[in-house]
């Protein structure tokens, strides 16, 4: 994964971050059944738990959050495991301006 990014030399955030990886024990709710005959590593399994690496661009103009998100050991279908899920909201909540801000 690179170390730069488009959208934060944008934004003029700081330098990439890592943050704490993301651990799931439950598969996705939602995915792609349809590229699953046969399933393959590529193109995904059946949902299953999964790990996500967490990149965090901090600093950025106007409050913005630019962040990084790797799902290690993932094929394209699989659905987003729930606690991966809640980080991406997580961050999404985080920006200045978000509408719901402040009733996590």
């Amino acid at each position: 994964m690179p170390t730069i990014s488009t959208w934060a030399q944008k934004y003029e955030c700081g330098a990439r971050s890592r943050q704490a990886d993301v651990v799931d024990t439950q598969p996705g709710y939602v995915h792609d059944g349809g590229h699953q005959n046969p399933a393959t590593k590529q193109w995904g399994r059946t949902p299953r738990p999964g790990t996500a690496e967490v990149f965090l661009f901090p600093s950025c103009t106007g409050g913005r959050v630019v962040a990084d998100l790797r799902r290690l050991d993932k094929g394209h279908t699989e659905g987003l495991e729930p606690r991966v899920t809640e980080e991406l909201v997580k961050l999404m909540l985080s920006a200045k301006g978000s509408k719901i801000q402040g009733t996590r």
